[in-house]
């Protein structure tokens, strides 16, 4: 499977969506502490995105495996083909990484990596995106920045999970 050098324009109003909010977000913090907007023509070789390859446990890497942050999967629904999206954290001792492993490992051995949607819908996985809070030193604020995008995207985008989920 060919890997993707930017991640897919379908997850374009997505991704831009996630940018607005992260810019409402920043307006709470110092400047030198706000969180960076994604770019997504430059995030796979920048490293916060990585493409999921089905069937191929070995041919990706976790993206910030070893930071605190926020990460996002996105996926489509299997039967519907629309687009969604999971938001998580990692904050305390708790890694990207291992957070991202949790959800990835039980289809190891599978032809596709799936995950179930707040309603029991189905989503093939297609990318790993994750925002490296430790860079900036403010890992702690990883429980916020994800309450805040959940509570702020939920209404207007389809997410995988569901609040508090």
């Amino acid at each position: 499977m060919d890997t993707d050098s930017k991640i897919n324009s379908r997850f374009s109003p997505e991704m831009a969506a996630i940018n607005q909010k992260i810019a409402e977000f920043n307006k709470f913090l110092n400047p030198k502490y706000r969180v960076p907007s994604f770019n997504a023509d430059t995030m796979i070789q920048d490293g916060c995105c990585v493409q999921i390859l089905h069937g191929n446990w070995d041919g990706f890497r976790w993206p910030h495996p070893t930071k605190r942050g926020v990460y996002f999967i996105f996926g489509r629904e299997k039967t519907t083909d629309k687009n969604g999206f999971y938001i998580g954290k990692a904050s305390f001792s708790s890694k990207m990484g291992a957070r991202l492993d949790s959800h990835l490992r039980p289809h190891k051995n599978n032809e596709q990596f799936l995950m179930n949607g707040y309603y029991n819908e189905q989503y093939i996985l297609d990318y790993m995106v994750t925002i490296d809070l430790d860079c900036l030193n403010v890992g702690f604020l990883a429980s916020a920045l994800e309450e805040f995008l959940i509570t702020q995207l939920k209404s207007n985008l389809k997410l995988i999970n569901g609040t508090g989920n």
